[in-house]
């Protein structure tokens, strides 16, 4: 096949939101509390259905346009749909307390994921390409690095910060372009059969859809792995 770069998506594949209900709650509970301070009662229940919404405009923006709904969109955009007037300088306030929970409540990564990229790099170039929503690309690094792999990748390309997002084949193209690596010498592995495989294809890339619990499903790809591990096999 040629393969001269492998690229990974961030979620569901390198890792797993370990405690997502309690992070959603306490980004809920920081921001209620920071416009409590300014005279506003929200209930924390109120905020959560917000955050719903808001990650429900963040998914069509992403699979259905290709673009993205950065976090401090979304801030904005719960601000008016709880129809509240807030001082200018809160919203980084806000921002800050929306995005960060997952530096207290960290996501588990995939076991043995450190090893399985330093052999990867030993032969090839190594990408993230991650659709972010509430936890933007500057989170995401944080923690990849505290596990020491921030270091393993050549590039990270995340869609709050590039404002494209998966399945839209330019952010794959730009990722390729960076490595100065042709499309069809880069391996995609990703969960997502739509964001992933079928945004990976549109930019000519190879694919390998990560299927770690074995759904019976017709996805149209390149390889299909039940882990990390057996990529090591088809490329090392």
């Amino acid at each position: 096949m040629n393969i001269k770069a492998v690229t990974f998506d961030f979620w569901n594949t390198l890792a797993q939101d370990s405690r997502p209900v309690k992070a959603r709650e306490v980004s809920a509970e920081r921001m209620v509390q920071i416009l409590k301070k300014e005279g506003h009662i929200v209930s924390s229940a109120l905020m959560q259905d917000a955050f719903a919404k808001a990650r429900e405009v963040c998914y069509r923006y992403q699979e259905d346009m290709g673009l993205d709904f950065t976090p401090e969109e979304q801030v904005e955009w719960i601000v008016g749909y709880l129809n509240l007037t807030v001082n200018p300088q809160t919203i980084p306030l806000l921002v800050e307390g929306y995005t960060t929970s997952l530096l207290d409540i960290p996501p588990q990564f995939y076991s043995g994921l450190k090893d399985i990229l330093l052999e990867l790099k030993a032969r090839y170039k190594l990408a993230v390409i991650c659709n972010t929503g509430r936890t933007p690309g500057w989170v995401l690094k944080e923690l990849l690095a505290r596990e020491g792999m921030e270091g393993l990748f050549d590039m990270m390309a995340f869609s709050n910060e590039v404002r494209i997002a998966k399945p839209n084949p330019e952010i794959f193209k730009m990722v390729a372009g960076k490595m100065a690596v042709r499309p069809e010498n880069v391996l995609h592995v990703g969960d997502d059969p739509h964001t992933d495989i079928f945004g990976a294809m549109q930019a000519g890339f190879k694919t390998a859809w990560f299927n770690p619990k074995r759904m019976e499903r017709q996805v149209v790809c390149d390889f299909e792995l039940g882990s990390l591990e057996e990529l090591l096999e088809f490329l090392c």
